[in-house]
């Protein structure tokens, strides 16, 4: 006799989809959809989205600046993301590059205001090459604009002054001045870590002394 199968289950149709949505700064827009069959194992799911996409406003870089997101939590059919990284897409940062030029970058560990601890990875691109002493000059002018502005704004300002040009900006209005510049750009943030959430205590009830 024909021994009976036993019935697979379509794993797919155990699954539920959830809705990724954006942190709130970024307008708690909807970001993408995710399946599982467990809402805890959406948990550290990453989600990549590009500015444009998010924003919608596909002018200047936008379309090649990338947002990274981790999901923190789930609540319903919604699966909350907050910020993971930023990078410009490496083939923007490739088209930047010439023959004959100095490409100056660096690696930066800041900490913001409210004791978020960032890798910021700035690059500035010369009109023609320029000279060794240049370049750390110009490096120097980078670290000192990033590291101020960190210390001095909260997480969320940063980030937006990073992708949206305004800390680029000032570098390069301040480091023209030691070498003609084409472009600078923020390449990449990482996130490192974030502040820990200070629990309050409760007041313990004070009994009378008899």
């Amino acid at each position: 006799m024909a021994r009976r199968r036993a019935r697979v289950k379509d794993k797919w149709s155990m699954k539920k989809w959830y809705t990724l949505i954006a942190p709130e700064y970024f307008g708690l827009a909807e970001i993408g959809e995710t399946p599982a069959d467990d809402p805890q194992k959406v948990i550290n799911r990453t989600v990549e989205v590009t500015l444009a996409e998010l924003t919608n406003d596909y002018s200047n870089q936008n379309p090649y600046k990338k947002l990274i997101f981790k999901v923190y939590r789930v609540a319903g059919d919604n699966a909350y993301t907050k910020f993971h990284r930023f990078e410009m897409m490496r083939e923007y940062i490739n088209s930047l590059v010439r023959r004959r030029t100095s490409k100056i970058d660096d690696v930066i560990d800041v900490t913001t205001a409210d004791g978020y601890v960032l890798r910021v990875k700035p690059v500035a691109f010369t009109i023609k090459r320029c000279k060794t002493s240049q370049k750390s000059a110009i490096r120097k002018i980078m670290r000192e604009i990033i590291t101020n502005n960190a210390s001095q704004k909260n997480f969320v300002q940063f980030l937006q002054e990073c992708i949206l040009g305004r800390i680029p900006s000032e570098i390069y209005k301040n480091a023209k001045k030691i070498y003609p510049l084409r472009r600078v750009e923020i390449r990449k943030i990482e996130l490192l870590s974030e502040p820990k959430k200070v629990e309050v205590e409760q007041p313990q009830e004070v009994k009378a002394v008899a």
